[in-house]
């Protein structure tokens, strides 16, 4: 179920059929709101295009989905690097990707976010945020159908923010393409991996996969959205709301000689593994816990009292005393 046909805009008249070896890069940018948040997770929509111009210069060819507003301010960026490579694809309404998924997340986001131990984190508090990132396996699965070379990659809009990893851009001035050591998808793990139940990994909202950037074979982008949407199903069925992280997770658990998981830091898998790197040294795993200071202490003590009061109310509200 790919949702219905979007406009293409900016891109070549024909459709490839003939497949070369590369990686296309896929992308999107769908404006939130996000700049009238609070806290750590706020961001103007002309600080994602500044984020955007940090990477925009990398020769791969490019497919990006977007509101009709922001597509020629993408293929300009692109175009002030001699990028002609790209595919601008208008996505008109946001909703309409899949309603009955939208539909489904606003539902549990009414009621999910007293149950976390984090409730204001926006993968807790804001269906919407969840959504998009949702979409980006069907632009994926969108983009495999357009696509020149047998591999294709997510890359979040934003990626790097601005310079975290890759200070200089000049990094971004060549093509990225990596050979797989197994499997059809490329996930980029950042700690050890939990023991513990996912409804519980969840509600601690912790990260294990990164969703920023995502390499597989285009052949298999389809059924990668089939995979991914059933994780989000049984999530939101069971009254759980979450990002794309824990889903990716979810997705190796299931099929892990398709899902292979391979040790990153974070926005660092573009350097760390490339065909033309020179050494096979790689990021060591974070572990699953961290050793943290007496003041994270302290602030992880009140989350926790907070939570232990919450769920104190909860039982009291159905077993009264």
């Amino acid at each position: 179920m790919l949702g219905k046909t979007i406009i293409q805009s900016g891109a070549p008249d024909r459709m490839y059929h003939i497949m070369h070896d590369g990686i296309t890069l896929v992308t999107a940018f769908f404006p939130i709101g996000r700049g009238e948040w609070t806290g750590k997770a706020q961001r103007s929509d002309d600080k994602y295009f500044k984020y955007f111009q940090h990477w925009a210069r990398i020769h791969n060819d490019l497919v990006v989905y977007t509101p009709p507003e922001n597509a020629e301010r993408i293929r300009q960026i692109r175009l002030s690097f001699g990028r002609t490579n790209t595919q601008v694809y208008i996505v008109n309404d946001l909703e309409d990707i899949d309603k009955s998924m939208y539909t489904l997340m606003h539902d549990v986001g009414k009621h999910y976010p007293k149950y976390s131990l984090f409730p204001d984190k926006p993968e807790v508090s804001n269906p919407i945020y969840d959504f998009v990132m949702y979409t980006k396996f069907w632009c994926l699965a969108q983009a495999s159908t357009v696509a020149a070379t047998n591999k294709i990659a997510w890359i979040d809009f934003g990626f790097d923010h601005g310079g975290e990893y890759y200070k200089d851009n000049q990094w971004f001035d060549r093509t990225w393409n990596y050979t797989r050591p197994n499997g059809k998808v490329a996930l980029f793990q950042i700690r050890e991996l939990p023991s513990d139940p996912i409804f519980d990994c969840i509600r601690r909202t912790e990260t294990y996969i990164q969703g920023n950037c995502i390499e597989l074979d285009t052949d298999y982008a389809q059924q990668f959205y089939v995979d991914v949407r059933n994780q989000y199903e049984h999530l939101l069925r069971c009254g759980l709301l979450d990002d794309d992280q824990i889903i990716l997770l979810m997705c190796h658990y299931e099929k892990p000689d398709i899902y292979c998981c391979l040790p990153s830091r974070w926005f660092s898998m573009l350097d760390e593994y490339r065909d033309d790197k020179k050494t096979g040294m790689h990021s060591d795993l974070l572990p699953e816990f961290f050793i943290i200071s007496r003041r994270r202490r302290w602030y992880w003590t009140k989350h926790c009292l907070k939570f232990l009061k919450q769920e104190f109310n909860h039982l009291v509200r159905r077993y009264p005393l």
